[in-house]
């Protein structure tokens, strides 16, 4: 199992990110932000290439990005810019940063009411499509379950795997957004999932006595994270399992983040590559 960092949860300078994941004995970096923008957007050729010399130089590598394709609602007219022109930047930022999973989302529901397992075809339609382009690439396409997307659950996002049918499309398994929009166990939407579970997110929700939500370091909250780590073990799952703080202060939050995870990995008998 690799252990991971969102690179702007330490710094929106990818540079500076990668100096303290270094520090920290991290030897991998998740690309999100590029300063102010959600890369590629933004980004030139040069600078996707600075960012991949700058991780090297500290003895990193950046095996995944997350530059939120397709976590746009259908009627927005930037849709067909994430069906066409950036999403083909999506695929040369990945290229070039030697990444193999690029994670990407469903599309926003039109609200909160509306049911996260009703998905628009053309929905599917697109992440087929997307994932055929990535195919000729060498790359995985993580499909990540958030609560204000289609398929936020562990189980409907089982079923739309399903409907994609692509070898290389499968989950980024986060379990704390699995518990916000339905609060249970983490084993129900994880069990759901299975061998489709290509990447991980780790981040936890603690739920206050006036029943507001905060996120915490994994552990500390409602997320059974040492029980996770001991199912994807026992299950052979050798991915990354990636640091999403969440929280601020984003540098003293992300540490107490990766020291809580490395500990929870001790204790299962797991050494973090």
């Amino acid at each position: 199992m690799r252990l991971s960092i969102i690179s702007d949860e330490i710094s929106r300078d990818p540079s500076t990110a990668a100096e303290v994941a270094c520090e920290w004995g991290l030897k991998h970096l998740e690309l999100r932000s590029y300063y102010g923008t959600r890369a590629p957007r933004g980004m030139s050729e040069a600078d996707m290439t600075a960012v991949a010399k700058a991780a090297g130089a500290f003895g990193l590598d950046v095996p995944s990005i997350s530059p939120g394709l397709f976590k746009i609602r259908l009627d927005d007219p930037d849709i067909e810019d994430h069906r066409g022109a950036l999403r083909v930047q999506c695929l040369d930022m990945a290229e070039m940063l030697g990444a193999k999973t690029m994670v990407v989302f469903p599309y926003l529901r039109r609200d909160r009411d509306e049911p996260e397992d009703r998905w628009p075809p053309e929905m599917v339609a697109d992440f087929q499509e997307t994932a055929e382009l990535a195919a000729e690439r060498g790359i995985v396409v993580a499909v990540e379950n958030e609560p204000i997307c289609y398929a936020a659950t562990g189980g409907s996002m089982a079923r739309l795997l399903d409907e994609i049918d692509r070898p290389n499309c499968g989950a980024n398994w986060d379990a704390a957004n699995h518990y916000v929009y339905r609060p249970e166990d983490f084993r129900a939407g994880y069990e759901a999932l299975g061998e489709r579970i290509v990447h991980v997110h780790a981040k936890d929700h603690a739920v206050d006595a006036d029943g507001s939500r905060s996120t915490v370091p994994p552990g500390d909250g409602e997320v059974d994270w040492p029980g996770q780590i001991r199912a994807l073990i026992a299950d052979g799952y050798a991915g990354l399992v990636v640091v999403e703080t969440h929280f601020t202060p984003r540098v003293a939050g992300s540490r107490a983040c990766v020291a809580a995870l490395r500990s929870i990995l001790n204790e299962a008998g797991e050494a973090p590559a």
